[in-house]
């Protein structure tokens, strides 16, 4: 977790990215590279390719297409390319932990009204489910633990409900 604070007053950020596969993602590559070492060594011009791509790989994954959830004081904002969705603050009613299958999800609810999330795997596993959240996150593919992902948000959004009653929004 990335906590970014400023100056009283301004609009703070916390920030949880994605955790990165790395038990599945770096022998991937390793095995990758050696593949390609020995491409190069007999002369086989594929091998500068073959080393070169886990390199790639791994740096678009983990700077332009890392998932992230981000609590602002306008409310979550879920950020995975090419994709950002805003859930206001005033649009929550209730958030909480469940579990689907064998995914760990903090779910919410939505006041009445609300329209659903567009563009949320979660949303419709939920649904599918039968719960009775309308959407959410996989917390357990965030990099914080569910508890501490669960007590930030709450924290986030009681911060968030007395800015808009010091602003009169």
């Amino acid at each position: 977790m990335v906590e970014n604070t400023v100056a009283p007053g301004a609009t703070s950020r916390v920030v949880f990215g994605a955790r990165r596969p790395t038990a599945l993602v770096i022998p991937l590559a390793a095995i990758t590279e050696v593949a390609g070492i020995i491409s190069i060594l007999s002369d086989q011009s594929i091998g500068w390719f073959m080393c070169g791509a886990p390199v790639f790989a791994l740096l678009f994954t983990a700077v332009i297409a890392r998932p992230s959830l981000e609590l602002t004081s306008a409310g979550i904002v879920q950020r995975q390319y090419p994709f950002s969705s805003l859930t206001r603050w005033d649009a929550i009613v209730d958030v909480g932990l469940t579990r689907v299958g064998n995914r760990i999800i903090m779910g919410y609810r939505l006041a009445p009204g609300t329209p659903p999330p567009k563009r949320q795997p979660v949303a419709r596993l939920l649904r599918a489910a039968g719960s009775d959240y309308d959407g959410g996150y996989f917390a357990d593919s965030l990099a914080a633990k569910p508890d501490e992902l669960l007590a930030a948000v709450c924290a986030a959004r009681t911060r968030g409900d007395i800015n808009r009653r010091q602003t009169g929004g």
